[in-house]
């Protein structure tokens, strides 16, 4: 039975880290593979133990008793489990998610806790009465829409906004002149991207201009990717390949060769 209701949390635990790695593209625009490591660690490991335990239990119900104490083997791969965890929660960058984030989540689900002006109010009343979903910008006309989509376009494509190494989606709709919520459901319902995805995409961009204008022959690749907002080979290399399909090495040989 403790085996059974263990069970459940662990899977309610990984669905709330899928839901928190959703909410980080939403925030950031690196994502630190190390932030939530040593949490889903735990969360599987003991998932692990819980499976093994649970099979020898079962076992034994239909065949010989196991010649060891199934107790005493348990207690020693969890003494081991968490030194293990000690060892590396060392080494995590963060330990606590920002409270910004944990509040979306508990909110997540509820589609009517919105703060709206006494303007915005009188609009969406009318939207409650038909039950349909509300949104941050329901409110908003599509001319005013625009409006938000040309000053954004002007932050990325003119002022290269994207270029700050430590831009986070607060910092962006601060510049807008909206809320991040806001920002994040134009993003989402208005041009089908998350936070994450656009910046990346813009980084990627110059970072390609940049090996089309021959600059790798005057400069190191990391040194042009740290100049277009990437904070380390790591992140850099693996988004490079994501929004490319091949790595920078490979698509500078390939540029070579093309020549």
């Amino acid at each position: 039975m403790e085996n059974t209701f263990l069970g459940v949390y662990i899977i309610l635990t990984l669905n709330f880290f899928a839901k928190l790695e959703i909410l980080f593209e939403e925030n950031y625009s690196i994502l630190k593979k190390d932030d939530l490591s040593w949490y889903k660690q735990l969360t599987l490991g003991l998932f692990a133990i819980i499976l093994i335990d649970s099979c020898c239990t079962i076992y034994e119900m239909f065949f010989p008793q196991i010649p060891w104490n199934i107790g005493t083997i348990i207690a020693f791969l969890f003494v081991g489990f968490y030194l293990y965890l000690g060892y590396q929660g060392m080494f995590q960058s963060r330990i606590l998610m920002p409270d910004f984030l944990l509040q979306k989540i508990e909110n997540s689900g509820n589609t009517n806790v919105i703060n709206l002006s006494n303007n915005e109010d009188a609009e969406l009343s009318e939207n409650l009465e038909k039950n349909s979903p509300i949104r941050q910008l329901d409110a908003f006309s599509s001319e005013k829409i625009e409006i938000i989509k040309e000053k954004l376009n002007k932050l990325l494509e003119i002022d290269k906004i994207f270029l700050d190494d430590e831009l986070n989606l607060t910092d962006l709709s601060d510049k807008i002149g909206i809320s991040n919520k806001k920002l994040s459901e134009l993003l989402n319902q208005h041009l089908n991207t998350n936070f994450y995805n656009l910046i990346n995409d813009y980084r990627i961009k110059e970072v390609l201009e940049k090996f089309e204008k021959g600059d790798t022959t005057k400069f190191t690749i990391m040194s042009i990717a740290n100049d277009c907002g990437f904070q380390s080979k790591a992140s850099f290399y693996r988004i490079f390949k994501q929004k490319t399909g091949i790595s920078p090495s490979e698509y500078i040989k390939n540029k070579k060769e093309a020549l």
